[in-house]
């Protein structure tokens, strides 16, 4: 019973604070002192699986520059260039989890330029559950490249680290420990996140909220 009411809670969207997605457009980076920005969003998976997995990506924009670009993984990991950051291969809900401005635009563009291909190298195969997956190459770069967001809880595969694995969380200020069945995640901001069978439940300090299975994520404010 208590499953059934967080999976209804989380697929009704409980969270405040939540604001429609937009992003400065590039052209913008023409004016003043206008800095660039990296951002990290997710789409929700298509039918039948839409209220509890998601699919993220991340975007830069680097001052100058009249386009963006765009790192995920669709068939392979790869960054390209992109007028439209919001699109993507399905039509459900669109999330931004992360939008930082930064005077390391084109420094963090590089890096995950750089360390693209090497992830390809390690990570050949695609796994769906517990992965390497979409989210795992995100989570990967975010921590490779010093971009400190945090992926949501429905982003399954962000947790994957092999058999038995640890590592710093993306959002810097905590640890996890993985292995193909379990795991947790412990962090300053990041909160408590226990992980069975890739789904995640536990409580978010900053922004407080508790950490849910199904879509958005979270119960309690929003993430941005």
């Amino acid at each position: 019973m208590v499953t059934l009411i967080v999976l209804a809670l989380g697929s009704a969207g409980c969270t405040i604070g939540d604001r429609d997605v937009k992003l400065p457009e590039p052209a913008e980076g023409h004016v003043g002192h206008f800095q660039g920005y990296v951002a990290v969003l997710s789409g929700e998976m298509p039918d039948p699986i839409d209220q509890v997995s998601r699919h993220a990506w991340i975007i830069v924009h680097v001052p100058g520059e009249n386009d963006y670009l765009r790192c995920e993984y669709l068939g392979g990991s790869s960054c390209g260039r992109t007028s439209d950051p919001f699109h993507y291969f399905g039509d459900g809900d669109v999330a931004l989890h992360g939008y930082i401005r930064t005077r390391r635009a084109k420094e963090i563009a590089e890096c995950l330029e750089k360390k693209t291909p090497p992830y390809n190298d390690e990570h050949p195969g695609y796994m769906p559950l517990p992965g390497p997956n979409s989210n795992t190459y995100v989570d990967a770069m975010l921590r490779r490249c010093d971009i400190h967001v945090d992926l949501p809880t429905t982003a399954i595969g962000k947790d994957y680290r092999g058999p038995l694995g640890v590592s710093l969380t993306s959002g810097g200020t905590g640890v996890q420990f993985e292995t193909y069945v379990t795991g947790v995640r412990l962090g300053l901001t990041e909160g408590i996140e226990v992980h069975i069978l890739s789904l995640g439940l536990g409580v978010d300090f900053w922004p407080p909220a508790l950490l849910v299975p199904a879509n958005p994520g979270r119960i309690g404010f929003a993430d941005r």
